[in-house]
């Protein structure tokens, strides 16, 4: 029992680690301006429920290094709802015509996001680490527990 919880919550801190890196490799790319182009909100696929899925799309052009690119991410994953009206704020913040500022990373141009991913997984990493020391608990308990 000690290493199945041991190895669920390594499972859990490796995946919140490796977000947190992704999201600190995002503090080199480089801010330039960009243009909203356009702005939908499809609704054409399904949920795991069967209910409407509100995906947010956008397209923006921006220029680096005398070069024109289109992007078309918010964020380096998709920005859904189940609600539409959960995309409001967005969809008044990116509206077309906006002129805003996007993230790319130098290295790879096209690789673009109108906001930078969150370090929050390195805040929460500690409540999975409990559960590895309450595995190595129990197992020790195990190991060393006295005969009777």
């Amino acid at each position: 029992m000690g290493l199945i919880l041991i190895g669920v919550a390594w499972a859990l801190v490796t995946y919140l680690w490796d977000s947190y890196q992704r999201a600190t490799q995002m503090d080199t790319w480089v801010e330039v301006p960009c243009r909203i182009e356009t702005l939908a909100v499809d609704d054409t696929q399904l949920n795991q429920r069967g209910m409407p899925k509100y995906l947010l799309e956008v397209t923006y052009r921006y220029q680096w290094n005398g070069h024109d690119y289109i992007g078309n991410r918010i964020k380096r994953l998709p920005t859904e709802a189940s609600d539409p009206r959960k995309l409001k704020s967005k969809i008044e913040a990116y509206a077309a015509g906006n002129e805003t500022v996007c993230y790319l990373d130098p290295d790879a141009p096209e690789l673009v996001v109108l906001k930078k991913d969150s370090k929050a997984a390195l805040y929460t990493i500690w409540f999975p680490c409990l559960f590895i020391v309450g595995g190595a608990g129990m197992i020790f308990s195990a190991l060393f527990r006295k005969k009777a």
